[in-house]
């Protein structure tokens, strides 16, 4: 059973962090090529759409494997790399949050703002650095 919630817990992060790695560097530079602004706007906004349903069902994923996998090794909770790594997950959830259901909407609508994308690139960057940054305090509570 512990190999198959870690299995899970795994599987989620990495589509998660795919999706997002995916985004930031296939999607939008090949977009950028695009000179229809509209439909350079309608790929983007699609895809986040369907990215948003896949990436909140991975990170549901982790967050209820990862309640397992810490009753299973509660000696975690007093793990400093546990600790700094439960803060970011918390600070992800939340940018995640801003960035899917606040930001983004904005930055869709017609006619499109530049401000608005302009903080919605850099919420997903940032993202982007957090989430490598829990992986690899992950990768270092082995055991």
């Amino acid at each position: 059973m512990d190999l198959l919630v870690r299995w899970v817990h795994v599987l989620a992060a990495v589509t998660w962090l795919g999706g997002m790695l995916f985004i930031a560097l296939v999607l939008v530079p090949v977009t950028r090529r695009v000179q229809d602004p509209l439909l350079r706007g309608d790929l983007i906004t699609q895809t986040g759409k369907r990215f948003r349903t896949v990436g909140w069902i991975a990170l549901g994923l982790l967050v209820a494997s990862g309640v397992v996998i810490l009753l299973g090794r509660p000696w975690l909770l007093r793990a400093p790399a546990f600790q700094y790594k439960a803060g970011l997950v918390l600070l992800t959830l939340a940018l995640s949050a801003l960035h899917d259901f606040v930001l983004g909407p904005r930055a869709g609508r017609l006619p499109p703002s530049a401000t608005a994308r302009k903080r919605l690139t850099w919420i997903a960057r940032l993202n982007v650095l957090i989430v490598l940054t829990i992986v690899l305090l992950g990768l270092s509570l082995r055991g």
